[in-house]
């Protein structure tokens, strides 16, 4: 968060220039859905049965950073056919999101179809850019460096969430709650060196 607001005005113009927001609405998120697992005072759901629940806060969280990015490349991919997977990609989510609706309660339980097609999705974006950057002989560049995090991060995270839910024996065995967390590191240190490579260039300016 911080060598993001110090590199600030490197990036205030370009498609990225709301990225501390999101960074910060993560680590906002993060204290909301600690302070409501762990404290039985502060909760959501008002439920003996159903307490130290905090899937709600990630599962919005979730939508509005994939939309977040999305929206990221497809302002960022120059490629007129990645431009219309992107879209169709989209409403495609945004379909899957409210299909999930009928099968997991969205307030107890985490939304893993939704955010399988949305990894998914974020993977495929991910290659796209990375692909258009090594094409274009760039390598000191935000956006790409964010595109390889997403990349190492969400191509575990649908499997971490799916077998936290439906294999949780599994899960508490091989310590994946561990992994997880080295994930998020490997992400945000991908971020951190994009944030500390940047140079600012005209190019970075985009303008679809």
């Amino acid at each position: 968060m911080v060598i993001s607001l110090i590199r600030y005005r490197s990036y205030y113009d370009t498609v990225l220039k709301y990225f501390p927001i999101i960074i910060a609405y993560t680590f906002l998120s993060e204290i909301l859905g600690y302070i409501i697992g762990n404290f039985e005072s502060f909760q959501i759901i008002y439920s003996e049965k159903r307490s130290f629940l905090n899937s709600f806060v990630y599962n919005i969280f979730d939508i509005v950073f994939f939309l977040y990015f999305y929206f990221v490349f497809w302002k960022a991919i120059t490629n007129s056919t990645h431009r219309e997977v992107i879209k169709y990609g989209t409403a495609l989510f945004v379909i899957s999101c409210l299909i999930n609706l009928f099968f997991q309660n969205i307030l107890i339980l985490p939304q893993v179809y939704a955010i399988t097609v949305g990894s998914l999705l974020l993977i495929t974006f991910s290659i796209f850019y990375i692909r258009q950057t090594i094409a274009a002989k760039k390598s000191n560049c935000l956006i790409l460096w964010t595109s390889i995090g997403l990349l190492i991060f969400y191509s575990f995270y649908p499997i971490n969430m799916f077998l936290g839910v439906y294999s949780e024996a599994f899960y508490e065995r091989f310590h994946l709650t561990q992994f997880h967390r080295l994930l998020i590191v490997a992400m945000y240190m991908c971020f951190i060196i994009g944030f500390w490579k940047m140079k600012r260039r005209p190019s970075m300016r985009i303008s679809h």
